[in-house]
C-alpha cells in the first residue's frame, strides 16, 4: 500500500497516490458531507479554495494509534484534520496539501452512565459518559433507554465531537440551550500525547474554549462526560381545561409535527408567528419552534413514517390532487410537491409546570391550519416525556437532497421583525425556487422559462431561539465561547444545486451562487430586514474560511478581544501547528 508508514499504528490508512484499488479505497473514505458542493470551487489560479483532498486518511483503533499519528504529524511538520462525523458544511473536517485526516468514525463510540460520580450531581442530572465518534441517532436512543434526554441537533448522522464542539444547536434551544451546555469533562489527546481531562477545575481556559472557540481543534477529543436530564424530572403537574372538545387532561410535555404543500398563505402565517414571538421576547422557557420549508420531490415519509402506510400515501395523494389546479400538477408530472414542515414543542419547566390556558392558546395557533383546504397532509399533536419527545425531531436522512449546495445560515439579534417586513421579504426570495406558481405565467396556466426553479431546490429552517425566558440566551455567561447568545432567530436557507454529471450542472452552480448573493444582500446590512450585521455560527459556515481575516472571524465572533483571548488559548494548545491543518481555525496568537 502507498502509504505514509506510521510506526506502531494498527488501523487501517488510505492514500492519496497508489494503485487504481487504493486510490478507490481512498476516494470511499474521503466522501464527506461538503466533498460535492466545493470539488471545483476554485481560486484564480485554478486552486481548489477548500482542499479535501488529504495526503492520507487514518482511521486509528485505539488511544496508541492516534498518539502516533500525532507524532507522524509533528516530525513531519504536517497538519492534522479531524473527523468524527464528517458533516462539517465547508469540509472543516477534511484538508489537503501535504496534511492528513485523523478519521475517528468508528474509533470512539464508548457510551456509559456513570453511576458513582466524584463531583456533586444536580437531583434532575445524570452523567453520561460519551464518545465522540457516536451519531446523533445512537446516542439519543441510549439516552432513551435510560429515560434521559439532552439538548442536540437534529442530524441523525451527525457525530457527538465536532456537535459538541461547535454548539448542538436544535429544536430544544430556547427550553435547555445548547449541547455543549451540558458538557462538564472533555477527555481528549494533546500536542505531547498525553491523555488529559480539562474542565472547569483542570484547564478551564481550555475546557471553555473548546465549547465554541474555535472550528480548528485544541487536541484530539475522544469522550465527553455530559450532564444528562432525566426525563421524570420534566413531567410537570397534571392540569384539566376546558377545550372545544370539553374537558381534557394533560400533564408533561406536549408537541405539534406537521406538513403541508407549499403555500404562500400558510407560510407566511407560520412565519408570523416566528417573528412575533421573537420580537416580543417574553415567551416562557418552555416553548421551542421551528418551521422548515422543502423543495419539491422531498422523501417526506422520512419525517412522517406514518405515510409509508398504503393507506395514509393515498391521502397524501388526495391532499395534493384537492389543493394543487391542473396546471402545477401537470407541471409536477407525479412528483411530490413543495412542502412546509412544523416543529412546535412545549416542556413544564421552570415557573410554567402545567399545561394551561395559555399553553393552550399557544398551539392552537397551529390547529388553525390542520384544514385540508390548506393542503395540510399530516398533523401530529401528542404528548411525551422529553426522552421520547426528542426523538419526533430526528431528521432520519444524509442530506435533504442527494445534491451539492450553497449554505447560508443568518443570525440575528433584531426584535422588529415584524415591523422590518421580514416575512414577505424571505417569503418572497424562497418562493423563487420552491412555488410552482414560479414557473407558471401571469394566468397560472402554462409553463414558462425559469431556469432557477428549473435547476435548483431549496431546504430552509427557521427556529426561534432567543427571549428572555430562553435558556440559549440565559446560558450566555456559563464560560462555553459559543457566540451571538443573544440571537433570537436563526435562519438556515441551503440552495441545492445539479450533480456534475448533470449538463446544466455549472448553470446551476452559478444561479444557485448568484440567488444567495442576492439574500445577503436582503437579510444583512444596515437597512436589512433581518440582521444589521453578519452573525455566523461555526456550524452553519459559509463563504470565504480564512479565519485569519478579520472581515471573517468578526463574522463569527462578537469582539476582537474574544478572538485574540482563544487565539492565545490555541497557542497554547497547539504551539507546532499540528492541529491546524486547513484556514479555518481561530489563528494562534503569541
Amino acid at each position: 500500500m502507498a502509504s505514509a508508514q506510521v510506526n506502531g499504528f494498527i488501523g487501517m490508512q488510505y492514500s492519496r497516490e497508489g494503485s487504481d484499488y487504493e486510490k478507490g479505497d481512498y476516494k470511499f473514505f474521503n466522501e464527506q458531507y461538503a466533498t460535492s458542493s466545493y470539488v471545483d470551487v476554485l481560486d484564480q489560479t485554478g486552486k481548489p479554495i477548500h482542499d479535501l483532498n488529504p495526503a492520507h486518511i487514518f482511521r486509528p483503533k485505539d488511544d496508541n494509534d492516534v498518539k502516533a499519528v500525532i507524532k507522524y504529524a509533528v516530525e513531519n511538520k504536517v497538519g492534522i484534520a479531524i473527523k468524527s462525523g464528517g458533516h462539517q458544511y465547508s469540509g472543516a473536517s477534511s484538508c489537503g496539501d501535504k496534511n492528513v485526516q485523523l478519521d475517528l468514525s468508528n474509533t470512539y463510540k464508548d457510551l456509559k452512565i456513570i453511576d458513582k460520580p466524584k463531583t456533586n450531581v444536580a437531583d434532575d442530572r445524570v452523567l453520561v459518559f460519551a464518545g465522540v465518534s457516536n451519531q446523533l441517532q445512537d446516542f439519543l436512543a441510549y439516552l432513551t433507554s435510560h429515560k434521559l434526554f439532552a439538548p442536540t441537533g437534529q442530524c441523525a448522522y451527525v457525530c457527538l465531537g465536532g456537535h459538541g464542539q461547535t454548539g448542538g444547536y436544535g429544536q430544544l434551544g430556547r427550553s435547555f440551550g445548547l449541547l455543549g451546555d451540558y458538557i462538564t469533562d472533555i477527555r481528549l489527546i494533546d500536542h505531547n500525547r498525553d491523555v488529559i481531562h480539562v474542565n472547569q477545575d483542570n484547564k478551564p481556559e481550555l475546557f471553555n474554549a473548546i465549547r465554541g472557540g474555535s472550528p480548528g481543534n485544541f487536541g484530539v477529543i475522544t469522550h465527553y462526560t455530559i450532564s444528562a436530564l432525566k426525563a421524570k424530572s420534566y413531567m410537570g403537574i397534571e392540569n384539566t381545561i376546558q377545550t372545544s372538545k370539553g374537558p381534557k387532561k394533560f400533564q408533561g410535555p406536549h408537541g405539534i409535527k406537521a406538513v403541508w404543500v407549499y403555500s404562500e398563505k400558510v407560510l407566511k402565517n407560520l412565519l408570523k408567528i416566528v417573528a412575533k414571538m421573537s420580537d416580543q421576547g417574553t415567551a416562557a422557557r418552555g416553548f421551542d419552534l421551528c418551521v422548515n420549508v422543502l423543495s419539491t420531490d422531498f422523501d417526506i415519509a422520512k419525517l412522517f413514517p406514518a405515510l409509508k402506510d398504503d393507506e395514509n400515501w393515498k391521502t397524501l395523494q388526495k391532499v395534493v390532487d384537492a389543493f394543487l389546479p391542473d396546471p402545477v400538477k401537470a407541471l409536477l408530472d407525479g412528483k411530490l410537491p413543495p412542502l412546509i414542515v412544523l416543529y412546535a414543542q412545549w416542556c413544564p419547566v421552570g415557573d410554567q409546570q402545567k399545561y394551561d390556558g395559555n399553553v393552550d392558546e399557544w398551539f392552537q395557533q397551529f390547529r388553525e391550519f390542520d384544514d385540508l383546504l390548506l393542503g395540510c397532509i399530516q398533523f401530529d399533536e401528542f404528548d411525551a416525556d422529553m426522552s421520547d419527545m426528542v426523538g419526533h425531531w430526528l431528521f432520519p436522512k444524509r442530506r435533504e437532497f442527494p445534491l451539492p449546495y450553497v449554505k447560508r445560515t443568518y443570525a440575528t439579534n433584531s426584535k422588529t421583525l415584524v415591523q422590518d417586513g421580514w416575512v414577505d421579504k424571505l417569503v418572497g426570495r424562497l418562493k423563487k425556487i420552491c412555488d410552482p406558481y414560479e414557473k407558471l405565467d401571469d394566468a397560472n396556466e402554462n409553463p414558462v422559462k425559469n431556469p432557477l426553479y428549473d435547476n435548483c431546490k431549496i431546504s430552509a429552517q427557521i427556529q426561534c431561539f432567543g427571549g428572555e425566558n430562553s435558556m440559549f440566551y440565559r446560558s450566555r455567561d456559563n464560560g462555553a465561547a459559543y457566540s451571538w447568545r443573544d440571537s433570537t432567530v436563526l435562519q438556515t436557507v441551503d440552495c441545492w444545486y445539479l450533480n456534475r454529471t448533470d449538463p446544466k450542472y455549472k448553470l446551476s452552480q452559478d444561479l444557485a451562487n448568484e440567488w444567495q448573493a442576492k439574500n445577503d444582500s436582503v437579510m444583512i446590512g444596515a437597512n436589512s430586514c433581518f440582521s444589521k450585521t453578519d452573525r455566523r455560527v461555526l456550524w452553519g459556515s459559509w463563504g470565504d474560511w480564512d479565519m485569519a481575516k478579520p472581515e471573517v472571524w468578526k463574522t463569527y465572533y462578537e469582539d476582537e478581544a474574544k478572538y485574540q483571548s482563544l487565539g492565545k488559548v490555541r497557542a497554547v494548545a497547539d504551539p507546532n501547528g499540528t492541529f491546524t491543518a486547513n484556514p479555518f481555525a481561530v489563528a494562534r496568537q503569541t
